[in-house]
């Protein structure tokens, strides 16, 4: 059999930059370097117009930071005219609390600084993370322009975004722990604030998203499952509650009987829900 076919180009190809390294940082104790990766995920051909940025951060109770684990999901945005970066950051046998969100920061400003080598722009960038991860997506928005999150290179750049949108995230350390349905992942809390908790208020405020909350101009869709038994979506419920309460745009969509993680976040239902999102505020 032989034909020839017409096709139409109806959708771009999509090109995956790999083990881009961003950050060279310390270890735990100072003694070591740690080289910080990225994978950026983009059209294979070259755009007319420069494409916002989500910067994806993976979930793992800070613990385990599989940062190219999703890559394969997320190929939806890059169809609907995204890149998408994904971060490495340090875990918390790495380093504590607030190393992770000057990972973060740091990633967004080396993307910002080499916008033009992979047609981003710089003034659209949105953040997307589960679990842990999206712990850290709404405290890098919720620290616009705090400059001591800031370390590192590319000082000149800022890490300023306009888009947060949480995956059944972890809110408070505190709440997350207290009010979990199970007690096995107890432990992480204390390993990335090097303090359990209940005892150290000061450190659970560090690292409560809802602490930072000054009606800034970031809008945020926060997505969490019914049946969630690790991140409670009654911390989910009340960080929206005080985003509405500080004049912020917000969204909450609870996905009924979905689990942490589960693969409801991926269904097409909701990531037209995420893209309409990203369509209306990320401009």
């Amino acid at each position: 059999m032989k034909k020839r076919l017409v096709i139409a180009a109806k959708r771009p190809a999509i090109w995956q930059d790999t083990n881009i390294i961003y950050a060279r940082v310390p270890d735990q104790g100072g003694h070591t370097t740690l080289a910080l990766h990225l994978s950026i995920l983009r059209p294979f051909q070259s755009q007319s117009q420069p494409l916002p940025v989500i910067f994806w951060f993976c979930g793992g109770g800070w613990i385990t930071v599989d940062y190219n684990g999703r890559l394969p999901n997320l190929v939806d945005f890059v169809r609907a005219g995204y890149a998408v970066v994904s971060v490495e950051y340090r875990n918390s046998d790495q380093a504590h609390w607030p190393a992770q969100l000057e990972d973060a920061k740091a990633a967004i400003r080396y993307i910002k600084a080499h916008a033009a080598r992979y047609g981003i722009d710089p003034h659209r960038v949105a953040v997307m993370g589960e679990s842990a991860g999206g712990h850290l997506a709404s405290m890098v928005a919720l620290t616009n322009g705090i400059q001591s999150y800031e370390t590192g290179q590319y000082l000149y750049q800022n890490s300023d975004v306009k888009v947060a949108i949480p995956w059944c995230g972890i809110v408070s350390p505190l709440t997350a722990k207290q009010r979990s349905n199970t007690d096995d992942l107890d432990y992480i809390y204390g390993k990335l604030l090097n303090g359990e908790p209940e005892t150290h208020p000061d450190l659970v405020a560090q690292a409560n998203p809802r602490r930072f909350i000054r009606g800034q101009d970031v809008s945020f869709l926060l997505l969490h499952g019914t049946a969630d038994d690790v991140a409670p979506i009654q911390d989910d419920e009340e960080f929206y509650d005080d985003l509405v309460a500080h004049q912020m745009t917000a969204d909450l969509y609870e996905l009924a009987g979905a689990g942490h993680l589960d693969d409801a976040f991926l269904q097409p239902e909701v990531i037209k829900i995420m893209l309409r999102f990203l369509k209306d505020h990320l401009v």
